[in-house]
């Protein structure tokens, strides 16, 4: 059951589409970015699909859950919200 990639710290999952979204917590001390990762779940594991570090980090802590409506991700850290669509192509 391993992720292909580095593993996340503590952060918080969102599920749609049979896939997990995690975001790491992303501190002060930059010890953790704030990374959102795309998982694929299945009964025999996990298979990241992708990786990425959000820009316009705060110099905050910051630990919102990860919301997919409509095709959309949205990431919001402090007063920044983005914007991703994540539909399929």
């Amino acid at each position: 059951m391993g992720v292909d990639k580095e593993k996340l710290k503590k952060g918080s999952i969102a599920f749609a589409d049979g896939m997990l979204y995690c975001r790491e917590e992303a501190d002060k001390s930059k010890t953790a970015e704030g990374t959102v990762a795309l998982l694929e779940a299945t009964p025999t594991g996990f298979k990241e699909k992708g990786r990425f570090d959000p820009p316009d980090r705060s110099d905050k802590n910051s630990w919102p859950h990860p919301v997919i409506a409509g095709g959309r991700l949205y990431i919001r850290d402090q007063e920044v919200l983005l914007c991703y669509d994540v539909r399929a192509k």
